[in-house]
């Protein structure tokens, strides 16, 4: 069982202890490896962690160490990176876009994706609770960050609070559309890795 084939990959053994052959373990062992650790990368967008990237990585290194067979093709790795790349950008933009719906200047605006990046991180760390901390803290970070830069650009408090409003609500709306592609990037890669 300690035997490793020229492809690199452990030999599977069958219930008499006979090795079977390494085409299977190509076939059906490192698409269940890679299916369950995407899995896992998925599970850490929970905590604010970058899963999507994480599953792109392990689909890119699953293909380097199998030059002979790859298991995605480019275009899959190119529009995961796509949808993961959306993803991200419109968790980034979304609390800015809430800010600057409820009327927010560009230094609101600022505020707001400054708030919610630090406020997400600080929030995941002081509430380790999946996803309750990284919602809460991002959402808190982008209304304190609009509404105070809002304020000391010489808003109203009322209407730096409505801003700061807008923008927490936005954080949200961004963090729920980069779970979504992750999820997409998730589906994608574990419908591909089955397929010849």
């Amino acid at each position: 069982a300690g035997r490793f084939p020229m492809d690199g990959w452990p030999l599977i053994v069958g219930p008499t202890g006979e090795a079977l052959p390494s085409g299977m373990t190509s076939l059906v062992l490192v698409p269940l490896l890679i299916l369950l650790l995407n899995t896992c990368w998925a599970a850490l967008l929970l905590v604010g962690l970058p899963g999507a990237w994480l599953m792109i990585v392990t689909a890119g290194v699953a293909d380097w160490l199998t030059p002979d067979r790859p298991l995605f093709h480019p275009l899959v790795l190119g529009a995961a990176v796509l949808i993961a790349a959306a993803g991200e950008g419109l968790e980034i933009l979304a609390s800015a876009k809430g800010a600057k719906q409820a009327g927010a200047s560009k230094r609101g605006a600022l505020g707001a994706l400054i708030g919610g990046l630090l406020g997400g991180i600080v929030g995941t760390v002081m509430l380790p609770v999946p996803v309750v901390g990284t919602l809460i803290g991002g959402a808190a970070g982008a209304f304190a960050g609009s509404a105070i830069l809002e304020h000391e650009g010489g808003a109203e408090a009322r209407a730096a609070l409505r801003v700061g409003s807008g923008a927490a609500a936005g954080h949200l709306v961004g963090m729920l559309a980069k779970f979504g592609s992750a999820v997409v990037v998730w589906a994608l890669l574990a419908v591909t890795v089955f397929l010849p």
